[in-house]
């Protein structure tokens, strides 16, 4: 069932619009001051990993669950990366065929809200 989901949609069709997600998300969340992405490869799945300023990863993580926004916070089974950038952790915002921009645009409006909460 789920198989023929995807097949009725096209894979082609999936990776295009979630490289558009990301690509919409990015730039928009760059806008926000202080923001700063971790792992911006060309080719890269719709997953941004992030922190904003010296906010803890896990404090705006909490605030967004808040806001009814799912993200990952912490080091991600990554602990090389995280020493390598020198930093404890990141958020992660990851998008796929069933999200929206508008749900992208609540997401940097909430995370908006969660850095002048933290400030």
């Amino acid at each position: 069932m789920a198989l023929d989901y995807l097949n009725n949609i096209g894979f082609d069709n999936i990776e295009s619009y979630e490289l558009e997600l990301l690509n919409y998300a990015t730039n928009k969340l760059k806008e926000i001051p202080g923001f700063k992405i971790y792992g911006e490869a060309k080719n890269k799945t719709s997953v941004i990993s992030f922190n904003v300023g010296e906010l803890h990863s896990y404090d705006i993580g909490t605030i967004l669950d808040k806001f009814g926004i799912a993200v990952r916070t912490g080091q991600h089974c990554a602990q090389p990366v995280m020493d390598y950038f020198g930093i404890s952790g990141t958020v992660r915002a990851s998008f796929s065929f069933y999200n929206t921009k508008e749900e992208i645009d609540y997401l940097c409006k909430s995370l908006e809200r969660a850095i002048a909460m933290l400030s």
